[in-house]
């Protein structure tokens, strides 16, 4: 596409946000939000700058866990579903059964690398006496599909490590990191049956803890220090990169994960007005700043992120 088209349309998604988000007492309303709890102070700030740009409009803020946002959201009791995870398969049929639309889901940040937030970006993970620093992920897609054993020998690991069997271990096939982490890594492929699934991040992160032989797949802000994150290639010939908060505002880190906000288009394909609105604020350049300036550590949208997530508008 040529550039100055792009910087034509760029421009239009600026515009269109910052009249979204103008300030305008005609806006009036109750916006509803049913979701995460972990968002709440993200959303709190949020909701405070928005209605001094809108007097005319308050807020139903009900945020007992990711898992109350598809429900509300389908039954119309909520406005926008924050989200700390994307709609697993099921939700996402539920969802259709119930209202015969898709919902529409926006990013609005980075996972944290803090360990005071609960969703942090996944990582791949060994213990901390592996030499190993840095895996291919394209021969992590093949240890956790193939159902085959494989050597640490495999990974390029020497010495007394070559001939020791990798013991593969991570969150249980239908938790939500999970399924992320297929996606990303093998997407429409299914998991092997040879890995040990766990409830929780921290679980995985003690057996890997207990099992030098270990590898597996947890958010990253659950490590201490008895294991090690590894860095990534895509592939062999790959640059290897570590989870940082340049590399997840920059979009290179392969197992970036996100917070979200779903919404609910109606038979016309239209979102509310004040979903709308508020979608268009948080991802404001003035909505950002405020995402990213909470304590739990949660990283704005880099730009080029911004504005495709502006354009689903």
């Amino acid at each position: 596409m040529p550039t100055a088209h792009l910087d034509r349309r760029n421009f239009l998604l600026i515009g269109a946000a910052a009249a979204l988000s103008a300030p305008s007492r005609a806006l009036e309303g109750v916006i509803s939000l049913v979701g995460y709890n972990d968002m709440a102070e993200m959303l709190s700030a949020l909701n405070a700058a928005f209605t001094r740009h809108h007097p005319g409009v308050a807020f139903n803020t009900e945020l007992p866990g990711t898992r109350s946002g598809p429900d509300a959201l389908a039954s119309g009791r909520s406005t926008l579903a924050p989200m700390g995870a994307r709609f697993t398969p099921a939700q996402r049929a539920l969802f259709f059964k119930a209202t015969q639309r898709e919902p529409e889901g926006f990013r609005v940040a980075h996972a944290s690398l803090s360990p005071k937030a609960l969703s942090g970006p996944n990582g791949l993970i060994a213990h901390r006496e592996n030499p190993l620093r840095a895996i291919d992920l394209d021969f992590v897609a093949r240890l956790f599909t193939d159902g085959k054993p494989h050597l640490w020998g495999e990974a390029r690991v020497a010495g007394l490590w070559e001939d020791r069997e990798i013991v593969l271990a991570g969150l249980s096939p239908g938790t939500p990191l999970a399924l992320e982490f297929r996606d990303a890594a093998f997407p429409s492929v299914n998991f092997g049956s040879d890995y040990r699934g766990f409830g929780q991040s921290r679980d995985v992160i003690d057996f890997i803890a207990r099992e030098p032989a270990a590898l597996g797949f947890a958010a990253l802000n659950r490590c201490d220090d008895r294991v090690r994150a590894l860095g990534i290639r895509r592939n062999a010939t790959s640059p290897t990169i570590y989870a940082s908060k340049e590399t997840l505002r920059a979009g290179l880190y392969p197992l970036d994960r996100h917070l979200w906000l779903y919404a609910r288009r109606n038979s016309r394909g239209c979102l509310d007005p004040l979903a709308r609105a508020y979608l268009a604020f948080v991802l404001s350049s003035e909505g950002q700043v405020i995402v990213g300036a909470g304590s739990l550590g949660y990283l704005a949208l880099g730009e080029r992120e911004r504005r495709r997530e502006l354009a689903k508008l």
